[in-house]
């Protein structure tokens, strides 16, 4: 069984690149887009969400259950035909019980058929310049230790973990 690990960065400027497609704010109206990307991005995992779960997890996220959303860090990037391609949402909210608050990655994703090609990344660079721009000192995430994508992404921008996998007997 996997489990969860929490990473932890400092915001420093960014060095944007400039790109055909480049990351834009999400819209109230992305939300229907931004759960079937969702689908799309989870639907080849162990158990994946249904049409309904997706929706929820994306409506849970900008109504709050992860803490208040944070709307000019949370982008989104599109193909030519304007279909959603990648998204990164964005939310501030407590490090551990007790902890400090800091800006959290509720949830960054990728459609398949658009990994690989680095949209993840720039929507992470672009997230971290913007929350630079208003002041934010922290960022941090939770990432399935069984999702290498991910934990490698993380660790290659200097996230630090907070927390240790749990021992395997």
């Amino acid at each position: 069984m996997a489990s969860l690990i929490s990473l932890a960065a400092l915001i420093e400027p960014q060095d944007l690149k400039t790109t055909a497609h480049a990351p834009r704010n999400i819209k109230s109206t992305d939300l229907p887009n931004l759960a079937e990307l969702y689908l799309h991005a989870y639907g080849d995992t162990t158990s994946p969400p249904d049409a309904e779960k997706a929706a929820d997890r994306i409506s849970a996220v900008f109504e709050g259950a992860h803490g208040p959303p944070i709307p000019h860090a949370s982008l989104l990037t599109a193909d030519a035909e304007g279909h959603l391609t990648a998204a990164i949402l964005i939310t501030d909210r407590a490090v551990g019980a007790d902890g400090p608050r800091t800006a959290f990655i509720a949830e960054l994703f990728t459609h398949p058929a658009h990994r690989g090609q680095g949209l993840a990344e720039e929507l992470l660079s672009h997230t971290l310049q913007a929350l630079q721009d208003t002041g934010h000192k922290t960022v941090a995430a939770t990432v399935d230790s069984a999702n290498a994508a991910a934990l490698a992404l993380y660790l290659s921008r200097d996230f630090r973990r907070l927390t240790q996998p749990a021992e395997s007997d």
